[in-house]
């Protein structure tokens, strides 16, 4: 019985002390991300015009995502030359500020999918499935659900956080699809 009222002490400390750890938070509103009419998915997605044939372009992206990714052979799950198609599953690391308000401390690892298809003068790039791995897959569309038990503030923080480096990808993927400058050195 002893046991027993440890235990739980115990555990009321442990679960009142997770409620209070992360209830620092910068944001206070949702970040304004793409919802997919179709899907109902958290969805970036474009169709850039650039020049080059669907090869080059395609190469372009290869060469980026080798460039881009610390670990490419992890990350690129398909290349596809005769589509031109290049699909990766990569994640983002989400932090949670400590009650301090200053300490960032690891919240999770939210992953995503992010293809690249090249057509003759134009590709477009889809990122799309973006979930955090707990017992399950939980979607991020969870997160904009405030009325969620399991909804807190720090959820604003964590997809401000997922914007941002979503945004980020994109500037530099298209920064990268940019055909390579050619020098010539005339002397």
């Amino acid at each position: 019985m002893k046991f027993l009222k440890i235990l739980l002490t115990a555990s009321i400390v442990l679960v009142s002390g997770q409620a209070i750890w992360g209830q620092k938070t910068i944001h206070t509103s949702f970040p304004n991300m793409p919802i997919d009419t179709n899907t109902q998915l958290v969805t970036y997605k474009d169709v850039v015009t650039q020049g080059g044939s669907s090869e080059e372009l395609y190469e372009r992206a290869v060469k980026w995502a080798n460039n881009y990714f610390s670990n490419p052979s992890a990350v690129i799950k398909k290349t596809d030359k005769a589509a031109a198609t290049l699909v990766c599953v990569t994640n983002i690391r989400i932090t949670t500020l400590a009650t301090d308000g200053k300490t960032a401390v690891l919240a999770g690892i939210v992953y995503y999918t992010f293809t690249i298809e090249a057509r003759e003068g134009r590709y477009r790039y889809t990122i799309t499935d973006i979930h955090k791995r707990e017992q399950t897959q939980f979607p991020i569309e969870k997160w904009l659900d405030t009325s969620k038990p399991e909804w807190t503030p720090a959820r604003y923080d964590h997809l401000h956080q997922i914007d941002q480096a979503v945004k980020k990808l994109i500037a530099d993927l298209k920064e990268g699809m940019q055909p390579e400058k050619i020098i010539i050195d005339e002397w």
